[in-house]
């Protein structure tokens, strides 16, 4: 049986019940305990677990925080571009450098920007998203690294399979139908390795 290493943000989390329970008869998944607010967290996460737990394969994403606007009218954001994707290389060569495992990176699910746009949840905006999934996409393919492009099936998605009450974390509906999403493609990845 193969072992997946997840490392990502809470909505993992919130969909690794399910996605434990599609891929029983195929693979052992196991989620790094403490959810990645950033990709800070994705490369402290993958030192310290990749090596340890020598999965066969290594799911690892970031959390939207990267992508957040530091303050209100301001477009600086918490992780500048460039430093996100000298994270994302630094994640994944970890992977291919320390492990047998195959990386995979997911990418940073689309918002509902009609749920975020009060004071308390400024600063996040899909064409931000975007540029960063184009950016990690972009390191992971130099690598040679398969992609899982959360951002791509959640905007597929019909609005009821993507309903996110405060525009960020899913719904367990729409949490059910990404994990059915990434179980699929992870057992193609499973099948071929």
């Amino acid at each position: 049986m193969k072992r997946i290493v997840l490392i990502g943000d809470q909505i993992c989390s919130d969909l690794t019940p399910v996605l434990t329970a599609l891929l029983k008869e195929k693979a052992e998944l196991w989620l790094a305990p403490d959810p990645v607010r950033t990709s800070v967290d994705t490369l402290v996460g993958v030192r310290e677990w990749i090596p340890k737990r020598q999965p066969s394969i290594a799911v690892l994403t970031s959390g939207v925080m990267d992508t957040r606007k530091i303050c209100f009218g301001d477009s600086e954001r918490v992780v500048p571009l460039d430093v996100y994707a000298r994270n994302v290389r630094c994640a994944l060569k970890i992977v291919l450098e320390q492990s047998t495992a195959t990386p995979v990176w997911a990418t940073i699910p689309a918002v509902d920007v009609r749920r975020v746009e009060d004071e308390e949840e400024f600063g996040y905006d899909n064409e931000t998203v975007s540029l960063y999934n184009e950016e990690a996409k972009s390191v992971a393919r130099s690598l040679g690294v398969q992609i899982i492009d959360l951002y791509g099936i959640v905007k597929a998605a019909a609005r009821s399979d993507s309903a996110r009450p405060d525009g960020i974390r899913l719904d367990q509906h729409a949490s059910d139908y990404l994990a059915k999403a990434i179980a699929t493609r992870l057992s193609d990845l499973i099948s071929k390795s």
